[in-house]
């Protein structure tokens, strides 16, 4: 997917009068907290909009990887769920589908986890004007509520919800023992389980595999 880089501090400006209406809404969502960092993108990849946290957030992401030297693009993972979004469009779902659609996935470490949320904004008159919407929420106390169709899959006690709670919020083993006023080795047990449930290899990717689509 082709995404203009050069222009990311100025995509908030468009002489495109179609996009008006949809800066104007997101713009507004933007301001809400429940909302911390907002991107869209046009049906082809273009970048349309992003607001500050956004881009703090993307910085963070990239900054986790590439130490003080953060490079001025996006994260692969939200243009690669960019590309998922676009592949959907290809697929030519009618309206009600669309507007049911959502896609997530987990990125950031466990200090700082992040959920990306994507979604299609369809125009039903004109399909090139199809937007692209991704939502970027660092996994804190308001949006590390475990899914019902996670906890099910992967039968979670809840114990263990808690822990996964703890995990999101970037708590070491010795945090959440001492929250949960269990020991650390049951923590660690803990922990052992949720990795051979998820399938996991690290505690990020189990936040993967709860918080992200199946």
């Amino acid at each position: 997917m082709a995404v203009t880089q050069k222009n990311l501090s100025h995509v908030n400006s468009h002489e495109d009068g179609h996009a008006r209406p949809l800066m104007s809404y997101l713009e507004t969502i933007a301001d809400r907290r429940s909302v911390p960092g907002v991107l869209s993108f046009s049906a082809t990849g273009e970048v349309l909009y992003m607001n500050a946290e956004a881009e703090t957030v993307s910085r963070q992401i990239l900054g986790s990887r590439a130490g003080d030297k953060t490079p001025d693009h996006l994260p692969l993972e939200v243009l690669d769920l960019c590309t998922e979004l676009q592949k959907s469009l290809q697929e030519q779902l009618n309206l009600e589908d669309y507007e049911h659609l959502e896609i997530r996935r987990v990125t950031g470490n466990a200090e700082l986890p992040i959920l990306l949320r994507g979604f299609l904004l369809p125009d039903p008159h004109r399909g090139h004007d199809t937007r692209i919407l991704i939502l970027m929420e660092k996994i804190g106390r308001e949006s590390r509520v475990i899914p019902v169709q996670a906890t099910e899959r992967f039968h979670l006690t809840e114990r263990e919800q808690e822990i996964v709670q703890h995990i999101a919020d970037g708590r070491t083993n010795k945090d959440i023992a001492n929250a949960l006023s269990i020991s650390e080795h049951t923590v660690k047990e803990h922990v052992r389980h949720l990795l051979k449930k998820t399938k996991s290899s690290t505690r990020t990717a189990i936040l993967a595999q709860i918080y992200q689509d199946p």
